[in-house]
């Protein structure tokens, strides 16, 4: 299968999300005695959302100019799997050594985050098995401020409404100053990880934009849902688990849009400081508002 029919399968199973999402919320009492009819308009509604996404995904991405590239190949993808692969189950496995001996929290897990996060994926560029790419080119000062303004404020004002909608929680400045720090830290490996090795990755393999951008976004969310499930499997078995799925679906779908914005800047700027910087304050309302840093529902 190639990677555009795995792109258009993982479109089709993302609007069924949506669908279900939409239909299945618990509190929405709306969806009582929903007739075919309601339903075929809801999937329409939805197919029209997609399609109107896609199609800003597609300007969003469009142009030609590449910054980076590391003309690496498949071998690349496959390692770079391999990578998150083993970077996420160390990371599951310290958090349940961790939550078995009662020492889980949110700075144990933050801290569990930033190790592994750090220390596999470095050791696999020192070891060779994955490429640093090369910058061809840097862009322009008027187009970094430009994108980084419309980036911030998109940012900013997404995680303006996470912190007032949550349950606010205004730390002291030293709590406050060390949550940034960590914030940034956090935002840095991810997008190491995600935007600078995979989207560019699969940019020089697929030679699409947009399928790019699609598919990091995807799996920048599919990276975190094992995180945010996890807990519950362990602890509550089958029917905490699909609990939690249904609460956690939400999150997934605004998850992948988060990380599709963050590869369309990543493309359009090849600037890794703006990237880093937008994510972490995508990250702080939601962090500040749930108090729970690097977990859901921040987009992290």
């Amino acid at each position: 299968m190639t990677l555009t029919r795995i792109s258009q399968a993982v479109a089709l199973v993302l609007a069924a999300l949506t669908f279900w999402v939409l239909i299945s919320r618990p509190e929405d009492s709306s969806v009582t005695g929903m007739t075919i009819l309601d339903a075929g308009v809801l999937a329409l509604l939805v197919s029209i959302v997609f399609g109107l996404s896609f199609l800003g995904l597609r300007l969003a991405t469009s142009g030609s100019i590449t910054y980076w590239s590391g003309r690496t190949g498949a071998k690349q993808i496959w390692r770079l799997g391999l990578m998150i692969f083993v970077t996420l189950t160390i990371q599951i496995i310290a958090g349940r050594v961790l939550d078995y001996h009662r020492l889980l929290g949110p700075e144990t897990s933050s801290v569990v985050f930033l190790l592994t996060w750090t220390l596999i994926p470095a050791a696999f560029l020192l070891a060779g098995l994955v490429k640093w790419p090369e910058r061809l080119r840097s862009a322009s000062t008027i187009r970094l401020v430009l994108a980084g303004l419309v980036a911030v404020c998109f940012a900013g004002s997404y995680s303006y409404y996470s912190f007032v909608s949550g349950e606010p929680n205004i730390p002291s400045t030293d709590v406050l100053s060390i949550m940034i720090v960590d914030l940034i830290f956090g935002a840095t490996v991810e997008e190491i990880v995600l935007r600078v090795l995979l989207l560019t990755a699969l940019l020089d393999l697929t030679a699409s934009r947009f399928q790019a951008v699609f598919l990091s976004g995807v799996i920048f969310a599919g990276i975190h849902a094992p995180l945010a499930l996890v807990g519950s499997a362990v602890h509550g078995g089958w029917s905490m688990l699909q609990q939690a799925a249904n609460a956690y679906a939400p999150d997934f779908l605004l998850q992948t849009m988060l990380g599709m914005v963050l590869g369309a800047l990543w493309l359009r700027t090849g600037s890794i400081w703006l990237v880093v910087l937008t994510h972490a304050i995508f990250n702080l309302g939601p962090t500040l508002a749930y108090d729970f840093p690097l977990t859901l529902p921040a987009p992290t």
